[in-house]
């Protein structure tokens, strides 16, 4: 089906129950305007049948009151090969821990379907190309879920930049600091990401949506340096209620993230990343030869865990520039547009996922063998 038709894409989503990311950020713009004319839910899919049924009814509900006529979301339950051999679906959604992207996934190719991945799109860099390779030579159309790129504040810097306000850019600062994940305490729930070998490390989750934003305003790093640390090498697990249960665990993920290095346009540039920290900081500094860009979080550093949560203003050359009210649903629906619409300028496949686990692999070797790494 042609992305640009205005027949809406009927749409198979794995990984959507009545709660959780999927239903707060991603679905809700499939029920409202201008996003409801040009996606169909007709399928949702979960672990048990008992959260199908529930999920199935609530997006029927939500469908049928979008659409002003009675819709019915089927459900499917276990694994993946059932929604995806629906034959009223045209695009799988894969909105799952990312242990099972590529098996969720995969499978959604295989069975020729259009796809919407989460980001990290796959643990580690081998299956994110393996997923891309068998997309690209099924001919799939892919999104990636890199939202960020569409929150309020990143289309105001694209809009300065692209204007030519700042004129030539010559160098760029990006400091983003956390105080929730990837410290001395995790939720049991989130015991996984502590093994790099999930591929859900402070440098593989965040620190992939926050290069895809850095460089799709800024364009493609062409060579780096980098450092990086474990600063905690443990973590104590704490249950539901946010209590420690006692059991401590090992983290072999970096807590510290330092890149420096040249971008394609001939910018120099740093990004520090770091986590477990006392207070969030959300600072992005862009410097052109005619002026500067700010943009920078100045809420309650103690209450915000600092990158998905970041609110900040926007300053050119010291004044301050108004920006439209930023919510994630905006964000994740502009994202649902842009592929309806064809408009690869705007959101992001599985080409551009591996080229960024590229660079990811890049500022991992860069810190092991301690040398520039060259991309371009």
């Amino acid at each position: 089906m042609s992305q640009e038709s205005k027949v809406p894409i009927r749409l198979g989503f794995i990984g959507l129950s009545t709660t959780g990311w999927a239903s707060i950020a991603l679905a809700p713009p499939l029920f409202e305007d201008p996003i409801s004319s040009r996606y169909s839910l007709v399928a949702v899919s979960t672990s048990k049948p008992e959260t199908a049924e529930a999920s199935a009814a609530k997006y029927s509900e939500l469908a049928s009151k979008a659409r002003g006529t009675s819709i019915t979301v089927k459900p499917y339950h276990g694994p993946a090969k059932y929604i995806v051999s629906d034959k009223e679906v045209d695009m799988i959604a894969v909105s799952v821990k990312v242990l099972d992207h590529k098996e969720a996934a995969i499978q959604a190719i295989e069975a020729g379907k259009d796809l919407f991945i989460e980001w990290p799109a796959g643990r580690g860099f081998e299956e994110t190309k393996e997923l891309y390779e068998a997309a690209k030579n099924k001919r799939i159309k892919t999104l990636v879920g890199f939202q960020t790129r569409f929150t309020a504040y990143a289309l105001k810097a694209k809009q300065v930049i692209e204007s030519g306000d700042l004129g030539k850019i010559l160098s760029s600062t990006f400091i983003i600091s956390t105080n929730g994940f990837w410290g001395p305490f995790t939720s049991s729930v989130h015991k996984y990401i502590l093994s790099s070998s999930n591929g859900a490390t402070l440098l593989d989750i965040p620190g992939g949506h926050a290069l895809d934003l850095f460089t799709h305003i800024l364009g493609p790093i062409s060579s780096l340096s980098a450092t990086i640390k474990n600063q905690v090498p443990y973590s104590t697990l704490l249950d539901s209620d946010g209590k420690p249960t006692g059991e401590t665990v090992p983290n072999d993920g970096p807590n510290q993230i330092c890149i420096s290095g040249t971008l394609a346009n001939g910018a120099l540039f740093t990004v520090h990343l770091q986590s477990s920290m006392t207070e969030a900081d959300f600072n992005w500094i862009i410097h052109g030869d005619k002026g500067v860009l700010r943009i920078i979080d100045n809420s309650d550093r103690t209450k915000k865990r600092g990158f998905f949560d970041a609110s900040p203003d926007v300053y050119l050359n010291g004044e301050k520039v108004g920006i439209d009210v930023d919510v994630v649903t905006k964000r994740t629906g502009l994202n649902w547009e842009a592929f309806a619409d064809g408009d690869t300028s705007k959101f992001a496949d599985l080409e551009h996922a591996l080229k960024l686990k590229e660079v990811l692999q890049a500022i991992r070797k860069s810190s092991e063998d301690g040398r520039r790494i060259n991309l371009l």
